[in-house]
C-alpha cells in the first residue's frame, strides 16, 4: 500500500526548508512557463549531479533531498501558475 500522507510530508517538509532558505530570492510569482520550465530542466540536472557523485552518507543525502525538493519546488510553481489560470 502506497502512503501517501507519509510522502506528501515528508515532500513538503524538504520543499518549505529550502524555500525558506532561499526567502531572499524574489517572488515566484509572475515568473514565465518558459523561465520555470528552465529552472526545472535545471534542478533536474543538478539532482542528477548529486546521484552520480555516490556519497553514501548523511551529507550525500542530504544533498540529493535538496536538490528533490527543488525539482519539486518549480513543478510546483508551473501548477500554481496553472491554477491560477484554471476555473475552480
Amino acid at each position: 500500500m502506497r502512503d501517501i500522507d507519509e510522502l506528501i510530508k515528508a515532500g513538503v517538509r524538504a520543499q518549505r526548508e529550502k524555500l525558506e532558505a532561499n526567502n531572499h530570492k524574489k517572488p515566484f510569482t509572475g515568473l514565465s512557463y518558459e523561465f520555470l520550465f528552465n529552472r526545472l530542466v535545471d534542478e533536474v540536472k543538478e539532482l542528477r549531479e548529486a546521484f552520480e557523485a555516490n556519497d553514501v552518507d548523511e551529507k550525500g543525502y542530504r544533498n540529493i533531498r535538496h536538490e528533490a525538493a527543488d525539482v519539486a519546488n518549480f513543478a510546483h510553481m508551473i501548477i500554481l501558475k496553472c491554477d491560477k489560470i484554471l476555473p475552480p
